[in-house]
């Protein structure tokens, strides 16, 4: 399939299409909801895709195009949503907060998140990609910077059993690589190869790679990608680690000390405290696997003074002695 013949594809009325512009609803009873917070939830359950339908054959990626003239109630997912706004723009409700998502840009959507989205015009042409929460293991996130607890707290929500509700709005209109990688995702969709599998994966990391760069892109020029609160502290913490309070914090993001805290024990499980030591802690990880600087040097490049304190905390997060750690990296290295 080529890029033409995918946007043809896309901008054609489905029959389901056609009904919903017509007022027709048709497949109610096909639907299943959940109490919510005294609210009637609709719980959509992820399906892999199968050849012939527009969905890609693997058992954890799907991709299919949002229909249009659609009055979506509000829902959620068990799986982690990855929504590109292919032509057209939409309004998203998510947290009961309205997002106007352009043509160009991603909406990252965690699971369990409540969410809608008002009804498409016939040029609003969304595309959704499905990934099942099993897709994210160890080796998915060795792909990217895992010196990062913004990288963490992904892990955390993927694998924890508590209520989310995050989610990230990319300013990735003026990307010249985002359109190429997700059309080829897209095609791969709708014609899949005899390696779909293996090319959805490889394009799908092409995708939030290029993600990751628009947020580093955006976050240099002072425009930082529209998140959930508790990413934002997150990130600040991730910015600020070796001075950052949180009632400095509390003052940056314009929130009280009190929200902060609560927030961060309900959707991370962790203290403010906690996570500035978890980022402190990642950071020396990363420089003593480089085996360049004494662990004298690193524990106070990190922000510790006192040997014993910084030596129990590296153990209790890493699960390790840091020269432990150092070994352990370089035998994985003489391995590879």
């Amino acid at each position: 399939m080529t890029p033409e013949e995918l946007d043809r594809q896309l901008r054609t009325l489905s029959d389901h299409e056609r009904l919903y512009r017509d007022g027709a609803d048709p497949a109610p009873e096909q639907r299943r909801f959940v109490d919510v917070g005294g609210r009637q939830v609709m719980l959509s359950r992820f399906h892999a895709g199968k050849p012939g339908t527009f969905g890609i054959p693997s058992a954890f990626i799907r991709a299919k195009r949002h229909s249009r003239f659609r009055n979506y109630p509000l829902h959620m997912h068990d799986f982690v949503e990855l929504a590109y706004m292919y032509s057209g723009h939409c309004l998203e409700v998510v947290n009961d907060g309205i997002l106007d998502v352009a043509k160009g840009q991603v909406l990252l959507v965690d699971s369990d998140t409540v969410h809608t989205i008002q009804p498409l015009s016939e040029d609003d042409i969304l595309v959704n990609v499905q990934i099942d929460k099993r897709y994210f293991d160890t080796s998915f996130f060795s792909r990217f910077d895992s010196d990062s607890i913004v990288t963490s707290f992904f892990v955390r929500s993927i694998s924890k059993g508590a209520a989310h509700d995050s989610f990230i709005l990319f300013p990735s209109q003026e990307s010249r690589r985002l359109p190429l990688f997700m059309n080829e995702l897209l095609c791969e969709a709708f014609d899949p190869s005899p390696r779909s599998e293996e090319m959805a994966d490889a394009l799908l990391t092409l995708v939030l790679a290029e993600l990751v760069n628009v947020c580093e892109q955006n976050a240099s020029s002072g425009t930082a990608p529209i998140a959930s609160p508790a990413l934002n502290v997150l990130r600040y913490i991730e910015a600020n680690f070796l001075t950052c309070t949180l009632s400095g914090c509390a003052r940056e993001l314009g929130m009280s000390t009190s929200y902060i805290t609560k927030m961060l024990r309900s959707e991370c499980g962790q203290t403010f405290k906690e996570l500035v030591q978890k980022q402190r802690i990642m950071v020396a990880e990363r420089l003593i696997a480089g085996g360049t600087s004494s662990i004298a040097d690193v524990a106070s490049e990190v922000g510790y003074q006192n040997m014993s304190y910084f030596y129990k905390i590296f153990e209790r997060e890493c699960g390790m002695l840091p020269g432990a750690w150092r070994q352990h990296c370089l035998e994985q290295a003489q391995n590879r």
